[in-house]
């Protein structure tokens, strides 16, 4: 193993340099590598030199790295700071099956033409009016709703977290939302006084 080192070495570096190298085994069975021919059994043996493209890929295997930076490796880096939903809020209740459910996206950094903000309920898309958008007549039950810039391929540049909310139809035990204020009660009818008996004139 130690004597195939040595004769990478030997060979990397001879061979840059375009020098010829010999080799030769002495009496004792030792096998010698030189660029100078110290026995007459010394036979000169061919090198293989790298090309451009092997030296470069040794040149980052040694770094580690496996790969250089290309200068323009963060061209397809998003443009968008962050993306998130404020409105609806997380786990969000609404009431009714009129409710509607007003979507707002919070998008840091200018929108680019040929980009276009999407949102996805439940995994069904529906493009956006600007920043936002609404949903309504949606049946009882609970939604997931995400945002996403989508580039002219439609893949995702950047996506928001996800938030959930949920519809709740009115019941008779609960007709309407917690938060909304009592509806009034009719007034109690007043007992109508009961007529004074006539006494007797017997």
């Amino acid at each position: 193993m130690r004597i195939l080192l040595i004769l990478a070495g030997l060979a990397l570096s001879l061979a840059a340099a375009s020098q010829e190298i010999y080799r030769w085994v002495d009496k004792d069975g030792v096998v010698h590598y030189s660029d100078q021919p110290d026995s007459p059994n010394a036979v000169l043996i061919d090198v293989i030199e790298p090309n451009a493209y092997e030296a470069q890929d040794a040149a980052a295997a040694a770094a580690g790295s496996g790969r250089a930076s290309a200068p323009d490796e963060d061209a397809d880096a998003s443009p968008y700071a962050s993306l998130s939903i404020s409105s609806p809020s997380q786990d969000e209740v609404f009431f009714g099956a009129d409710a509607v459910v007003n979507v707002l996206a919070d998008l840091q950094g200018t929108l680019r033409p040929d980009d276009k903000l999407v949102f996805f309920l439940n995994g069904n898309r529906t493009e956006a009016d600007g920043l936002g958008t609404e949903y309504a007549g949606l049946a009882r039950g609970s939604y997931v709703l995400r945002a996403s810039v989508l580039d002219a391929a439609d893949k995702p540049v950047i996506t928001s977290p996800q938030v959930a909310f949920h519809v709740r139809q009115p019941s008779i035990n609960s007709p309407q939302s917690p938060t909304a204020p009592p509806k009034p009660q009719p007034p109690k009818p007043v007992p109508k006084p009961k007529p004074t008996p006539r006494p007797n004139s017997g």
